[in-house]
Protein backbone atom coordinates (compact mmCIF):
# COMPACT_ATOMS: atom_id res chain seq x y z
CA UNK A 1 0.00 0.00 0.00
CA UNK A 2 1.26 3.66 -0.90
CA UNK A 3 2.55 5.20 2.25
CA UNK A 4 1.39 9.12 2.29
CA UNK A 5 4.02 11.73 3.01
CA UNK A 6 3.69 13.06 6.30
CA UNK A 7 5.20 16.24 5.34
CA UNK A 8 2.26 16.92 2.54
CA UNK A 9 -0.45 18.89 3.55
CA UNK A 10 -3.56 18.32 2.72
CA UNK A 11 -6.20 21.01 1.82
CA UNK A 12 -7.93 22.37 4.88
CA UNK A 13 -11.72 21.72 5.00
CA UNK A 14 -13.92 25.04 4.72
CA UNK A 15 -14.97 26.09 7.37
CA UNK A 16 -18.52 27.98 7.68
CA UNK A 17 -18.04 31.44 7.86
CA UNK A 18 -21.35 31.95 9.59
CA UNK A 19 -22.55 29.99 12.28
CA UNK A 20 -25.62 28.27 11.39
CA UNK A 21 -28.77 29.10 13.47
CA UNK A 22 -31.88 27.82 13.60
CA UNK A 23 -34.83 28.50 10.99
CA UNK A 24 -37.93 29.79 11.97
CA UNK A 25 -40.55 28.00 12.64
CA UNK A 26 -43.61 27.82 10.29
CA UNK A 27 -46.17 29.87 11.72
CA UNK A 28 -49.31 27.98 13.41
CA UNK A 29 -51.98 29.35 11.34
CA UNK A 30 -54.52 26.94 11.71
CA UNK A 31 -54.56 27.46 15.64
CA UNK A 32 -55.78 31.10 14.61
CA UNK A 33 -59.23 29.42 13.86
CA UNK A 34 -61.80 29.97 11.09
CA UNK A 35 -61.97 33.12 10.95
CA UNK A 36 -58.70 34.76 11.76
CA UNK A 37 -56.62 32.05 9.83
CA UNK A 38 -57.95 31.69 6.31
CA UNK A 39 -57.96 35.41 5.83
CA UNK A 40 -54.15 35.28 7.00
CA UNK A 41 -53.31 32.56 4.81
CA UNK A 42 -54.88 34.80 1.66
CA UNK A 43 -53.09 37.95 2.88
CA UNK A 44 -50.03 35.90 2.99
CA UNK A 45 -51.01 34.29 -0.33
CA UNK A 46 -51.96 37.48 -2.19
CA UNK A 47 -50.09 40.20 -0.75
CA UNK A 48 -46.65 38.45 -1.39
CA UNK A 49 -45.48 37.98 2.89
CA UNK A 50 -44.44 35.45 5.14
CA UNK A 51 -47.64 34.01 7.10
CA UNK A 52 -45.97 34.82 10.37
CA UNK A 53 -45.93 39.05 9.13
CA UNK A 54 -49.86 38.61 8.26
CA UNK A 55 -50.48 36.93 11.29
CA UNK A 56 -48.72 39.86 13.19
CA UNK A 57 -50.97 42.34 11.65
CA UNK A 58 -54.30 40.59 11.94
CA UNK A 59 -53.63 40.08 15.62
CA UNK A 60 -53.34 43.10 16.52
CA UNK A 61 -55.99 44.37 14.52
CA UNK A 62 -58.50 41.46 16.70
CA UNK A 63 -56.91 42.71 20.11
CA UNK A 64 -57.53 46.20 19.15
CA UNK A 65 -61.23 45.61 17.96
CA UNK A 66 -61.76 43.20 20.91
CA UNK A 67 -59.91 45.09 23.73
CA UNK A 68 -62.48 47.75 24.92
CA UNK A 69 -65.57 45.09 24.57
CA UNK A 70 -64.54 42.13 27.11
CA UNK A 71 -61.62 41.26 29.59
CA UNK A 72 -60.80 37.67 31.41
CA UNK A 73 -61.47 37.32 35.15
CA UNK A 74 -59.64 34.70 36.72
CA UNK A 75 -59.93 34.01 40.48
CA UNK A 76 -59.56 37.61 41.12
CA UNK A 77 -57.34 38.70 38.88
CA UNK A 78 -58.48 40.18 35.47
CA UNK A 79 -56.47 40.39 32.36
CA UNK A 80 -56.85 41.99 29.44
CA UNK A 81 -57.27 41.37 25.90
CA UNK A 82 -54.65 44.02 24.45
CA UNK A 83 -51.27 42.73 22.92
CA UNK A 84 -48.31 43.81 22.49
CA UNK A 85 -46.41 42.96 19.19
CA UNK A 86 -43.52 43.49 17.17
CA UNK A 87 -42.31 42.02 13.44
CA UNK A 88 -39.16 42.45 11.90
CA UNK A 89 -38.91 42.86 8.24
CA UNK A 90 -36.95 44.26 5.76
CA UNK A 91 -37.60 47.81 3.43
CA UNK A 92 -39.39 46.17 0.63
CA UNK A 93 -41.10 43.36 2.77
CA UNK A 94 -44.63 44.21 1.89
CA UNK A 95 -45.28 44.99 5.73
CA UNK A 96 -47.68 48.47 5.11
CA UNK A 97 -50.08 46.14 2.40
CA UNK A 98 -50.13 43.75 5.39
CA UNK A 99 -50.69 46.07 7.68
CA UNK A 100 -53.40 47.94 5.57
CA UNK A 101 -55.28 44.73 4.75
CA UNK A 102 -55.55 43.89 8.50
CA UNK A 103 -56.54 47.47 9.93
CA UNK A 104 -59.40 48.42 6.63
CA UNK A 105 -62.08 47.66 9.23
CA UNK A 106 -60.62 49.97 11.80
CA UNK A 107 -60.13 52.36 9.36
CA UNK A 108 -63.15 52.70 8.16
CA UNK A 109 -64.54 52.99 11.28
CA UNK A 110 -62.16 55.88 12.07
CA UNK A 111 -62.64 57.71 9.01
CA UNK A 112 -66.50 57.51 9.54
CA UNK A 113 -65.97 58.58 13.26
CA UNK A 114 -63.43 61.21 12.22
CA UNK A 115 -66.60 62.81 9.44
CA UNK A 116 -68.85 62.90 12.92
CA UNK A 117 -66.19 64.46 14.79
CA UNK A 118 -65.58 67.77 12.24
CA UNK A 119 -70.10 67.63 12.56
CA UNK A 120 -69.99 68.23 15.84
CA UNK A 121 -66.78 70.22 16.40
CA UNK A 122 -68.49 72.63 14.16
CA UNK A 123 -71.44 73.05 15.57
CA UNK A 124 -69.68 73.10 18.86
CA UNK A 125 -68.16 76.14 18.07
CA UNK A 126 -71.06 77.44 16.53
CA UNK A 127 -72.78 77.54 20.17
CA UNK A 128 -69.73 79.16 21.40
CA UNK A 129 -69.94 82.30 18.92
CA UNK A 130 -73.37 82.53 19.94
CA UNK A 131 -72.61 82.21 23.59
CA UNK A 132 -70.20 84.94 22.71
CA UNK A 133 -72.85 87.02 21.43
CA UNK A 134 -75.46 86.45 24.38
CA UNK A 135 -72.58 87.53 26.88
CA UNK A 136 -69.47 89.03 24.88
CA UNK A 137 -68.26 90.24 28.49
CA UNK A 138 -67.33 86.77 29.46
CA UNK A 139 -64.97 85.03 27.31
CA UNK A 140 -66.14 81.31 28.87
CA UNK A 141 -69.65 82.06 29.21
CA UNK A 142 -71.03 80.50 32.51
CA UNK A 143 -74.22 82.20 33.16
CA UNK A 144 -75.74 81.46 29.67
CA UNK A 145 -77.36 78.68 28.35
CA UNK A 146 -74.33 75.82 28.87
CA UNK A 147 -72.66 74.43 26.48
CA UNK A 148 -72.35 70.52 25.56
CA UNK A 149 -68.82 69.29 26.04
CA UNK A 150 -66.59 69.57 23.07
CA UNK A 151 -66.44 66.55 21.41
CA UNK A 152 -63.32 64.04 21.32
CA UNK A 153 -61.14 63.34 18.70
CA UNK A 154 -61.52 59.53 17.70
CA UNK A 155 -58.50 58.87 16.94
CA UNK A 156 -58.26 54.76 17.35
CA UNK A 157 -54.74 54.41 15.96
CA UNK A 158 -51.70 56.45 16.43
CA UNK A 159 -48.32 56.25 14.90
CA UNK A 160 -45.67 57.79 16.97
CA UNK A 161 -46.96 60.35 19.91
CA UNK A 162 -45.46 61.43 22.60
CA UNK A 163 -46.19 59.48 26.22
CA UNK A 164 -48.04 63.04 27.70
CA UNK A 165 -50.18 62.92 24.12
CA UNK A 166 -50.75 59.07 24.39
CA UNK A 167 -52.03 59.26 27.41
CA UNK A 168 -53.73 62.74 27.37
CA UNK A 169 -56.12 60.30 23.97
CA UNK A 170 -56.85 57.73 26.45
CA UNK A 171 -57.92 60.07 29.34
CA UNK A 172 -59.96 62.53 27.36
CA UNK A 173 -61.00 60.99 23.87
CA UNK A 174 -60.88 57.14 23.95
CA UNK A 175 -60.49 54.88 26.01
CA UNK A 176 -59.35 52.14 23.96
CA UNK A 177 -56.11 52.56 21.43
CA UNK A 178 -53.82 51.07 19.10
CA UNK A 179 -50.30 52.11 18.98
CA UNK A 180 -49.33 50.92 15.14
CA UNK A 181 -46.72 51.99 13.32
CA UNK A 182 -45.48 50.20 9.98
CA UNK A 183 -42.07 52.33 10.17
CA UNK A 184 -41.08 51.15 13.72
CA UNK A 185 -38.31 53.54 13.39
CA UNK A 186 -40.29 56.29 13.33
CA UNK A 187 -41.37 55.63 17.01
CA UNK A 188 -38.16 54.48 18.05
CA UNK A 189 -36.28 57.49 17.25
CA UNK A 190 -38.98 59.86 18.35
CA UNK A 191 -38.64 62.21 21.14
CA UNK A 192 -41.00 59.54 23.23
CA UNK A 193 -38.06 56.94 23.29
CA UNK A 194 -35.14 59.59 23.36
CA UNK A 195 -32.32 59.22 26.14
CA UNK A 196 -34.04 61.18 28.65
CA UNK A 197 -37.59 60.05 27.74
CA UNK A 198 -37.54 56.37 27.60
CA UNK A 199 -37.56 55.37 30.74
CA UNK A 200 -41.00 56.93 31.32
CA UNK A 201 -41.85 55.65 28.14
CA UNK A 202 -41.05 52.26 28.60
CA UNK A 203 -42.65 52.31 32.18
CA UNK A 204 -45.82 54.10 31.21
CA UNK A 205 -46.26 51.39 27.92
CA UNK A 206 -45.50 48.59 30.58
CA UNK A 207 -48.16 49.45 32.81
CA UNK A 208 -50.89 50.05 29.96
CA UNK A 209 -50.48 46.86 29.00
CA UNK A 210 -50.97 45.64 32.70
CA UNK A 211 -54.12 47.43 32.89
CA UNK A 212 -52.81 49.45 35.36
CA UNK A 213 -54.82 52.88 36.21
CA UNK A 214 -53.48 55.91 34.86
CA UNK A 215 -52.14 58.36 37.40
CA UNK A 216 -50.67 61.48 36.68
CA UNK A 217 -49.67 63.63 39.75
CA UNK A 218 -49.41 67.89 38.94
CA UNK A 219 -48.60 70.30 41.37
CA UNK A 220 -51.25 72.71 39.17
CA UNK A 221 -54.69 72.79 40.20
CA UNK A 222 -56.90 70.62 37.65
CA UNK A 223 -53.79 68.61 36.22
CA UNK A 224 -53.75 65.68 38.08
CA UNK A 225 -55.52 62.70 37.42
CA UNK A 226 -56.31 58.84 37.84
CA UNK A 227 -58.61 56.73 35.15
CA UNK A 228 -59.53 53.55 35.15
CA UNK A 229 -59.77 50.91 32.57
CA UNK A 230 -58.03 52.30 29.67
CA UNK A 231 -56.65 49.77 26.97
CA UNK A 232 -53.63 49.97 24.73
CA UNK A 233 -52.42 47.42 22.05
CA UNK A 234 -49.20 47.80 20.00
CA UNK A 235 -47.30 46.69 17.03
CA UNK A 236 -44.49 47.79 15.79
CA UNK A 237 -42.83 46.71 12.48
CA UNK A 238 -38.63 46.99 12.60
CA UNK A 239 -36.14 47.44 10.25
CA UNK A 240 -33.61 44.51 11.24
CA UNK A 241 -30.89 46.73 12.41
CA UNK A 242 -33.58 48.65 14.84
CA UNK A 243 -34.53 45.38 16.16
CA UNK A 244 -30.98 44.45 16.89
CA UNK A 245 -30.80 47.68 18.76
CA UNK A 246 -33.72 46.64 20.89
CA UNK A 247 -32.63 43.30 21.72
CA UNK A 248 -29.09 44.46 22.88
CA UNK A 249 -30.60 47.76 25.03
CA UNK A 250 -30.33 47.04 28.04
CA UNK A 251 -32.89 49.42 29.57
CA UNK A 252 -35.77 47.90 27.53
CA UNK A 253 -34.32 44.40 29.16
CA UNK A 254 -34.29 45.29 32.32
CA UNK A 255 -37.85 47.17 32.30
CA UNK A 256 -39.69 43.91 30.93
CA UNK A 257 -41.28 45.55 28.23
CA UNK A 258 -39.93 43.12 25.86
CA UNK A 259 -41.32 40.43 27.72
CA UNK A 260 -44.34 41.55 27.25
CA UNK A 261 -43.92 41.58 23.23
CA UNK A 262 -44.84 39.04 20.92
CA UNK A 263 -42.07 39.19 18.32
CA UNK A 264 -41.10 37.62 15.28
CA UNK A 265 -38.44 37.78 12.47
CA UNK A 266 -39.73 35.80 9.69
CA UNK A 267 -37.51 35.12 6.50
CA UNK A 268 -38.19 37.53 3.71
CA UNK A 269 -39.55 36.52 0.30
CA UNK A 270 -38.17 38.94 -1.28
CA UNK A 271 -37.09 37.93 -5.01
CA UNK A 272 -39.73 35.19 -4.58
CA UNK A 273 -43.39 36.94 -5.57
CA UNK A 274 -44.89 36.48 -8.41
CA UNK A 275 -48.06 39.34 -9.00
CA UNK A 276 -51.55 37.54 -7.92
CA UNK A 277 -54.04 39.10 -10.24
CA UNK A 278 -56.53 38.68 -6.92
CA UNK A 279 -58.86 41.62 -5.78
CA UNK A 280 -58.54 40.64 -2.02
CA UNK A 281 -61.40 43.17 -1.12
CA UNK A 282 -63.85 40.55 -3.21
CA UNK A 283 -61.81 37.65 -1.46
CA UNK A 284 -64.30 35.57 0.85
CA UNK A 285 -61.83 34.98 3.42
CA UNK A 286 -61.01 38.25 3.71
CA UNK A 287 -64.81 39.72 3.50
CA UNK A 288 -65.74 37.12 6.70
CA UNK A 289 -62.40 38.57 8.75
CA UNK A 290 -63.35 42.29 7.68
CA UNK A 291 -67.12 41.86 8.28
CA UNK A 292 -66.51 40.16 12.08
CA UNK A 293 -64.18 42.77 13.07
CA UNK A 294 -66.03 45.67 11.44
CA UNK A 295 -69.12 44.20 13.72
CA UNK A 296 -66.68 44.80 16.72
CA UNK A 297 -65.92 48.56 15.68
CA UNK A 298 -69.04 49.75 14.96
CA UNK A 299 -70.09 47.75 18.30
CA UNK A 300 -70.38 50.63 20.79
CA UNK A 301 -67.95 50.67 24.14
CA UNK A 302 -69.94 50.35 27.24
CA UNK A 303 -68.69 53.40 29.48
CA UNK A 304 -69.28 54.01 32.82
CA UNK A 305 -69.96 58.22 33.75
CA UNK A 306 -66.10 58.80 34.24
CA UNK A 307 -65.24 57.19 30.75
CA UNK A 308 -64.11 53.41 31.95
CA UNK A 309 -64.59 50.52 29.95
CA UNK A 310 -67.27 48.84 31.25
CA UNK A 311 -65.88 45.27 30.06
CA UNK A 312 -68.24 42.38 29.75
CA UNK A 313 -66.51 39.23 32.02
CA UNK A 314 -65.10 36.60 30.05
CA UNK A 315 -64.97 33.42 31.86
CA UNK A 316 -62.84 29.97 31.11
CA UNK A 317 -64.86 26.79 31.42
CA UNK A 318 -63.84 23.91 34.10
CA UNK A 319 -61.78 21.84 31.16
CA UNK A 320 -60.15 25.44 29.86
CA UNK A 321 -59.28 26.60 33.52
CA UNK A 322 -57.27 23.56 34.32
CA UNK A 323 -55.33 23.35 31.12
CA UNK A 324 -54.20 26.77 31.72
CA UNK A 325 -53.11 26.22 34.79
CA UNK A 326 -51.48 23.09 33.99
CA UNK A 327 -49.43 24.88 30.96
CA UNK A 328 -49.01 28.45 33.50
CA UNK A 329 -47.16 25.23 35.97
CA UNK A 330 -45.30 23.66 32.77
CA UNK A 331 -44.34 27.12 31.91
CA UNK A 332 -43.12 28.42 35.27
CA UNK A 333 -41.06 24.90 35.87
CA UNK A 334 -38.80 26.35 32.73
CA UNK A 335 -38.04 29.43 33.94
CA UNK A 336 -35.17 28.11 36.53
CA UNK A 337 -31.67 28.19 36.39
CA UNK A 338 -31.63 25.15 34.07
CA UNK A 339 -34.58 25.21 32.60
CA UNK A 340 -35.56 25.70 29.02
CA UNK A 341 -36.97 29.12 29.11
CA UNK A 342 -33.83 30.22 31.14
CA UNK A 343 -32.43 32.38 28.90
CA UNK A 344 -35.88 34.39 27.85
CA UNK A 345 -37.43 34.60 31.48
CA UNK A 346 -39.09 38.01 30.58
CA UNK A 347 -41.05 36.33 27.79
CA UNK A 348 -41.66 32.98 29.64
CA UNK A 349 -42.75 34.89 32.37
CA UNK A 350 -45.20 36.63 31.17
CA UNK A 351 -46.17 33.44 28.32
CA UNK A 352 -49.08 32.39 30.54
CA UNK A 353 -50.86 36.01 30.77
CA UNK A 354 -50.08 36.25 26.91
CA UNK A 355 -52.02 33.05 26.24
CA UNK A 356 -54.90 34.00 28.58
CA UNK A 357 -55.29 36.97 26.18
CA UNK A 358 -55.16 35.33 23.18
CA UNK A 359 -57.32 32.41 24.24
CA UNK A 360 -59.90 35.60 25.18
CA UNK A 361 -59.33 37.65 21.55
CA UNK A 362 -60.23 34.20 19.60
CA UNK A 363 -63.48 33.60 21.77
CA UNK A 364 -64.67 37.04 21.13
CA UNK A 365 -63.95 37.10 17.60
CA UNK A 366 -65.64 33.55 17.65
CA UNK A 367 -68.82 34.96 19.34
CA UNK A 368 -68.04 32.66 22.42
CA UNK A 369 -68.77 34.60 26.28
CA UNK A 370 -66.94 31.71 27.47
CA UNK A 371 -63.24 30.67 26.81
CA UNK A 372 -63.42 27.00 25.67
CA UNK A 373 -60.22 24.48 26.53
CA UNK A 374 -60.19 24.73 22.56
CA UNK A 375 -58.95 28.36 22.63
CA UNK A 376 -56.64 27.49 25.30
CA UNK A 377 -55.47 24.56 23.47
CA UNK A 378 -54.58 26.99 20.23
CA UNK A 379 -53.30 29.90 22.26
CA UNK A 380 -50.83 27.94 23.33
CA UNK A 381 -49.52 26.48 20.25
CA UNK A 382 -48.99 30.20 19.66
CA UNK A 383 -47.62 30.75 22.22
CA UNK A 384 -45.18 28.45 21.93
CA UNK A 385 -44.54 29.73 18.56
CA UNK A 386 -43.33 32.90 20.14
CA UNK A 387 -41.33 31.86 23.08
CA UNK A 388 -39.11 29.38 20.46
CA UNK A 389 -39.06 32.44 18.28
CA UNK A 390 -37.73 35.13 21.38
CA UNK A 391 -35.47 31.86 21.94
CA UNK A 392 -33.88 31.85 18.23
CA UNK A 393 -33.38 35.49 18.38
CA UNK A 394 -31.54 36.74 21.56
CA UNK A 395 -29.83 33.00 21.48
CA UNK A 396 -27.60 34.00 18.14
CA UNK A 397 -24.28 35.32 18.89
CA UNK A 398 -24.11 38.85 16.61
CA UNK A 399 -22.92 38.38 13.34
CA UNK A 400 -19.93 40.61 11.47
CA UNK A 401 -20.99 42.67 8.50
CA UNK A 402 -18.15 41.75 6.61
CA UNK A 403 -18.27 38.00 7.28
CA UNK A 404 -22.02 38.06 6.13
CA UNK A 405 -21.34 39.85 2.99
CA UNK A 406 -18.52 37.40 2.63
CA UNK A 407 -21.10 34.24 2.79
CA UNK A 408 -23.76 36.22 0.83
CA UNK A 409 -20.61 36.16 -2.11
CA UNK A 410 -20.13 32.37 -1.43
CA UNK A 411 -23.64 31.67 -1.72
CA UNK A 412 -23.82 34.13 -5.34
CA UNK A 413 -20.48 32.45 -6.71
CA UNK A 414 -22.18 28.97 -5.87
CA UNK A 415 -25.42 29.83 -8.04
CA UNK A 416 -23.94 31.49 -11.10
CA UNK A 417 -21.36 28.55 -10.95
CA UNK A 418 -18.58 30.95 -11.18
CA UNK A 419 -15.49 28.26 -10.35
CA UNK A 420 -12.59 30.66 -11.58
CA UNK A 421 -12.42 34.60 -11.56
CA UNK A 422 -10.20 37.38 -11.32
CA UNK A 423 -10.75 40.23 -9.06
CA UNK A 424 -10.78 42.65 -12.66
CA UNK A 425 -14.34 39.88 -13.12
CA UNK A 426 -15.58 40.37 -9.69
CA UNK A 427 -15.30 43.94 -10.02
CA UNK A 428 -16.84 43.79 -13.55
CA UNK A 429 -19.66 41.56 -13.47
CA UNK A 430 -20.25 40.63 -9.62
CA UNK A 431 -22.70 41.27 -7.53
CA UNK A 432 -23.45 44.87 -6.42
CA UNK A 433 -22.68 44.34 -2.75
CA UNK A 434 -19.14 43.10 -3.43
CA UNK A 435 -19.06 46.14 -5.80
CA UNK A 436 -18.34 49.02 -3.56
CA UNK A 437 -15.01 49.32 -3.86
CA UNK A 438 -11.90 47.32 -4.87
CA UNK A 439 -10.80 47.77 -1.00
CA UNK A 440 -14.02 45.91 0.13
CA UNK A 441 -14.32 43.41 -2.46
CA UNK A 442 -10.77 42.99 -1.27
CA UNK A 443 -12.31 42.12 2.05
CA UNK A 444 -14.62 40.04 1.20
CA UNK A 445 -11.87 37.61 -0.46
CA UNK A 446 -9.81 37.58 2.31
CA UNK A 447 -12.34 36.51 4.31
CA UNK A 448 -13.00 34.04 1.93
CA UNK A 449 -9.66 32.94 1.63
CA UNK A 450 -9.44 32.64 5.38
CA UNK A 451 -12.50 30.19 5.53
CA UNK A 452 -10.48 27.75 3.04
CA UNK A 453 -13.87 28.32 0.26
CA UNK A 454 -11.21 29.52 -2.48
CA UNK A 455 -7.53 28.73 -3.22
CA UNK A 456 -5.71 31.82 -5.36
CA UNK A 457 -2.85 31.73 -7.26
CA UNK A 458 -2.08 35.18 -6.68
CA UNK A 459 -4.02 36.03 -10.37
CA UNK A 460 -7.18 33.63 -10.46
CA UNK A 461 -9.31 32.84 -7.54
CA UNK A 462 -10.88 29.31 -7.35
CA UNK A 463 -14.05 28.18 -5.79
CA UNK A 464 -13.76 24.69 -3.86
CA UNK A 465 -17.21 22.79 -3.41
CA UNK A 466 -19.03 24.21 -6.01
CA UNK A 467 -22.74 22.92 -5.97
CA UNK A 468 -23.61 21.40 -8.87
Amino acid sequence: MQQLDPKLELPRPPRPLIESNPVPQPYPVQALGGILGPAVERMAEVIGVPQALAAQSVLAASALATQGHAGLQFDGRNYPLSLYLITVAASGDRKTAADRSALLPARQWERQQWQHYREQLSRYRAAQRQAQRINPADPAPTNSVPLEAEPSAPRLITTDPTIEALIKGLCHDLPSMGLFCDEGGQFLGSSTMSRDNRLKAVTTLSSLWDGSPIDRARSMAGESLRVYDRRLSLHLMLQPYLAMQLLSDPLLQGQGILGRCLMTWPTSLAGQRSYQAVDLSKDAALKRYHHRLSALFYQPWSLSADGALQLSKLSLSPLARRRWIDLHDAIEAQLGEFGELASVRPSGSKAADNLLRIAGILAVVEESSVVEVDHIQRASALVGYYLTEIQRLTEQEPVCRVKEEADRLLRWLQVKDWKRFSIRDLNRNGPRFARKSSRHATKLLVELLDHHWLITDGHTFEVRHVQS
